[in-house]
């Protein structure tokens, strides 16, 4: 659909014959093949506009419809080309909710639109990567200073812009904690959000160092070198320590083992808790 759109904007005479316009020129066999181009004249832009219009339920001139599903489905046929998705403006939360919500059991969470919590209203955040240890948040042995947190699962797709959304949006004074695995994505994860003012890492035990993945660690490649290009400030130990173990450390592990969680400010500098037995 962009494809098209583009080359009705800029009337086009001419695309490279790429995977997208040869599944177009398949569908709708307009255009001219020739060498490793499609051809178009105004008269074939003119049908392929038709052709589109018909198929899509939309001028593809004017470009997908704005709007989430409900009001793309008044234009396009397929509603789910939207480009707003369902969960953009929705965060899945628990612990301490934000007046006037009511407050939840500790294994319960709600998804709300993020329009839905007063940011003045909140303390702090932790932002939790994996949705299991999200659930699980009330059994770890996190700092105390934590309890009385907005918790919030970072999420992926529609979930994640959510999160970034309310984030983006939090006072200054609102503190933002962020719990990942302790690998390479974890930390990156924490490092690309909006607002991160700590981590929390596990204190490490031979135990839970001994279930640590080799090979998850070796597949974060990328990851890793972008990490030792960019300032970490008080992450930079944490990072030294996960080089120098070179292992992938999940979130169920250190559930599963007890392991106690430390925070980590971003402006903190200084070894990092339970390294040194190990590392150095």
């Amino acid at each position: 659909m962009q494809a098209v759109h583009r080359l009705l904007r800029e009337r086009l005479e001419k695309v490279p014959r790429s995977a997208v316009w040869e599944q177009i020129h398949r569908r709708f066999e307009i255009g001219e093949p020739r060498d490793r181009h499609l051809s178009f004249d105004a008269e074939q832009r003119r049908l392929l506009r038709e052709q589109c219009r018909s198929a899509w339920g939309f001028d593809p001139l004017e470009g997908v419809p704005q709007g989430n599903r409900r009001e793309v489905a008044s234009d396009a046929i397929d509603e789910k080309i939207a480009r707003e998705r369902p969960d953009d403006r929705y965060v899945l939360v628990k612990g301490r909710l934000p007046e006037p919500l009511p407050q939840l059991a500790s294994d319960l969470s709600v998804r709300v639109p993020v329009s839905g919590l007063n940011p003045d209203a909140i303390g702090q955040v932790v932002v939790i990567e994996n949705l299991d240890s999200f659930d699980d948040w009330h059994a770890f042995r996190s700092p105390a200073e934590l309890a009385d947190a907005l918790v919030l699962y970072r999420g992926h797709g529609g979930l994640a812009r959510g999160t970034r959304n309310l984030l983006s949006v939090l006072p200054e004074h609102v503190s933002v904690t962020v719990f990942p695995d302790w690998d390479p994505s974890g930390l990156l994860i924490a490092l690309s959000l909006p607002r991160a003012d700590s981590l929390l890492v596990p204190v490490l035990s031979e135990a839970l160092v001994a279930k640590g993945s080799p090979e998850h660690f070796a597949r974060q490649h990328r990851e890793a070198r972008h990490l030792g290009n960019a300032d970490l400030g008080g992450w930079q130990a944490v990072w030294d320590a996960m080089k120098a173990a070179r292992i992938s450390l999940k979130q169920q592990h250190m559930l599963a083992f007890g392991s106690e969680l430390r925070r980590i400010s971003l402006g903190e500098i200084g070894s990092i808790p339970g390294t040194r037995q190990h590392w150095s």
